[in-house]
């Protein structure tokens, strides 16, 4: 039996180097792999930083053809530009001159038609006040068939017979 625990202990012992040693060999290609990976990683990265680059490089040189291209032109098409801009801007400037003066003429005429009817009512209210005065304030209303003379306040009326007529006095 001793025997027996002699071979098993041999074979735990053998049994912990070899894993020792797998342990050993994987930690050894983990680690190569690794900076397998670094190294691609950091190549793959150059190679994006440098393709960004170039490609930066060409857009930025074909904005300034783009831009040349452009200036020269509106360079080229400067004047007409001016003068279009220029018939453009006289143009608004008699519009809005005759917007002006025909609002002008139009406030004149307007004012020129109320002062007109404003001395029209004062006309009116001088016939009214001497109408006023020489009916003593008395007023003829007419509704339908009826016919009515109304007396301002504070007047009395007497039916007085004269000359062969009824004649109605005022009293106060």
């Amino acid at each position: 039996m001793s025997n027996l625990l002699q071979t098993g202990a041999e074979f735990e012992k053998k049994l912990k180097e070899r894993a020792e040693s797998t342990e050993k060999m994987l930690n050894d290609e983990f680690s190569k792999l690794g900076e397998s990976v670094s190294k691609a990683v950091t190549s793959n990265e150059t190679k994006i930083r440098d393709a960004i680059a170039l490609f930066t490089a060409s857009t930025e040189k074909s904005l300034e053809k783009h831009r040349e291209g452009v200036k020269e032109a509106m360079m080229q098409h400067r004047k007409d530009v001016l003068k279009l801009a220029g018939n453009t801007g006289m143009m608004l400037l008699g519009i809005v001159f005759l917007l002006f003066t025909a609002s002008g003429g139009t406030l004149w005429y307007l004012g020129g038609r109320i002062q007109a009817n404003l001395e029209e009512i004062r006309i009116q209210e001088e016939t009214l006040q001497k109408l006023n005065a020489k009916t003593w304030g008395v007023e003829f209303v007419q509704d339908g068939r009826r016919k009515f003379l109304v007396l301002p306040y504070g007047k009395s009326a007497t039916v007085i017979p004269y000359q062969g007529k009824d004649w109605v006095q005022l009293t106060e």
